[in-house]
């Protein structure tokens, strides 16, 4: 027979990334196995924030299986960052890198720009390379590992005006979140596939508006 407990943990700031949501668990849903103890299952329940004032169950892993992003009011790096982006990408609804950052600020976190170890300046400018794999009718583009900002589309091959429109549509999600003194940075594309350099063009051509991200002259 198996029933359910309650884990309260109302004074935890530990910041979890679960089924698609970056938000403060305060507790753990229990369901024990009174046959076998051994088999307890234990699922986290997070603060509901500034839309919903009780906690819920995220559709994620266990609790074991959930990464920590961060303590509520911690800095991370882009880099952190974007593997929760590209966690968030891939749920069965998607989440996008501004939503993400909204609920990672909503508990008090925010983003970190690394620094140059030689001057100890912040680094203000990231190369974005992109990898593009063909598989017959269908395409996928993805940023590498390297990356300080993940990316990806999926797209009919050889549209190249589809993966345009998606990458321009993440990477205004990411100028809406770097758009402040503090976190303003540039974002360069680069790709060693020729068939899709005209994308690549069109990204760094294009002139966006900003306070900050030093955006709106062509990126080489």
């Amino acid at each position: 027979m198996k029933h359910v407990k309650i884990l309260s943990m109302p004074d935890c700031d530990k910041l979890i990334y679960s089924g698609g949501i970056i938000a403060r668990q305060i507790g753990a849903l229990m369901v024990v196995n009174d046959e076998n103890p051994i088999d307890t299952l234990s699922y986290p329940i997070v603060a509901g924030g500034q839309k919903m004032a009780d906690g819920w169950l995220p559709p994620g892993d266990e609790c074991m299986e959930t990464p920590v992003v961060c303590r509520a009011g911690q800095k991370i790096s882009p880099r952190e960052f974007a593997k929760y982006v590209k966690m968030g990408m891939h749920e069965e609804i998607p989440t996008s890198a501004y939503e993400l950052y909204g609920q990672l600020r909503e508990n008090g976190s925010d983003l970190v720009l690394p620094i140059w170890a030689s001057n100890k300046e912040t680094i203000r400018e990231y190369r974005i390379d992109l990898e593009i794999n063909d598989f017959n009718k269908e395409a996928f583009c993805y940023s590498t590992d390297t990356a300080q900002f993940y990316f990806e589309a999926y797209f009919d091959a050889d549209d190249h005006n589809d993966l345009y429109s998606q990458l321009m549509s993440q990477l205004m999600d990411y100028m809406n979140i770097l758009d402040t003194e503090e976190l303003g940075a540039k974002i360069i594309f680069h790709t060693v596939d020729t068939n899709y350099r005209d994308v690549i063009d069109r990204l760094n051509s294009e002139p966006i508006e900003t306070g900050y991200c030093d955006m709106y002259k062509p990126r080489k």
